[in-house]
């Protein structure tokens, strides 16, 4: 079962799909908001890490696994962790409704993370149960919020989104908790030749599907070490800055008349009206009103 078939065994629990990130093209994380009710899906290998955030309601949930059932008085703040690979014997809900975020991470992603940090593997093979961690929940409503209302450079902020993510799940709710805090370094600014290369590859791809991955080949660091470096290089984000960036492009594109289906695709957004809402967010009217003032 792949990321984007981990949320299956909750269609046969009576799960009803609110939102899905499914069309969204992200590369670390596929997202779920499921409104649960009273069900059960029965015997299941967890197909990837993940991750579900109790958003709203209250309910009974239980859950029986390595011969040990577990039953969780359920309500916002609470968050269940599951690693890839674990055998469930059945999980069920009961007794309320259950609106609950459910992140999936990428099967590798974790592994990943760890080894470009230069740590061990054994500490991504195993998560605590139950967990109630307030940086976790801001990450996932976070996540939640650019798939409900996509943003300029969203696939960038779900990405690093993502490797925060991976970092406290390492750090603080692994049953071999890393102690990654004393192994990061202080970010040092990118030098002139790797910056220009970096906003060179920006600027010749900002149509595209920017990831961090392909931003730090060009400046020939590590995805986790370059994404700190630019912020200490440019003041921003890569996020920000390539929001930044392709919200002025779009400003150009308006001012030239160019069909505002043709500017969503050509800015990356994978619909004219999320190019809209992102253009509205950021310079408070909509990309007609804007094309309208500058042609009086």
């Amino acid at each position: 079962m792949t990321v984007a078939k981990a949320g299956d065994k909750y269609e046969v629990a009576r799960a009803r799909l609110l939102q899905s990130s499914a069309h969204r093209g992200w590369s670390g994380v596929s997202a779920e908001f499921r409104l649960h009710v009273s069900g059960r899906a029965d015997a299941f290998v967890q197909p990837v890490t993940e991750i579900s955030m109790v958003f709203g309601g209250k309910a009974l949930v239980r859950r029986r696994d390595s011969g040990q059932t577990h039953s969780t008085h359920a309500g916002p703040g609470v968050i269940w962790l599951c690693t890839a690979g674990q055998q469930i014997d059945w999980l069920e809900m009961e007794q309320g409704a259950l609106e609950i975020l459910h992140l999936y991470l990428r099967p590798d992603a974790l592994l990943d993370y760890a080894a470009e940090r230069g740590f061990p593997g054994a500490a991504t093979q195993s998560l605590r149960y139950t967990v109630s961690d307030p940086l976790l929940e801001q990450i996932g409503r976070a996540i939640l919020a650019e798939m409900q209302a996509e943003t300029a450079a969203g696939t960038l902020l779900v990405e690093s989104l993502c490797s925060s993510l991976s970092a406290r799940l390492l750090q603080s709710h692994s049953m071999s908790p890393l102690n990654i805090a004393a192994r990061l370094s202080s970010a040092g600014k990118l030098d002139p030749r790797r910056l220009s290369r970096v906003l060179e590859y920006i600027h010749a791809h900002l149509g595209d599907a920017l990831d961090i991955r392909g931003m730090a080949s060009a400046a020939s660091l590590s995805r986790f070490h370059f994404a700190r470096s630019f912020k200490a290089s440019t003041g921003q984000t890569p996020y920000q800055y390539v929001s930044a960036k392709r919200l002025t492009k779009a400003k150009v594109l308006l001012a030239q008349n160019q069909p505002l289906a043709e500017i969503a695709l050509a800015l990356n957004f994978s619909s004219q009206g999320n190019f809209t809402r992102a253009f509205r967010r950021e310079f408070g009217i909509t990309p007609g009103q804007y094309r309208e003032q500058k042609s009086r």
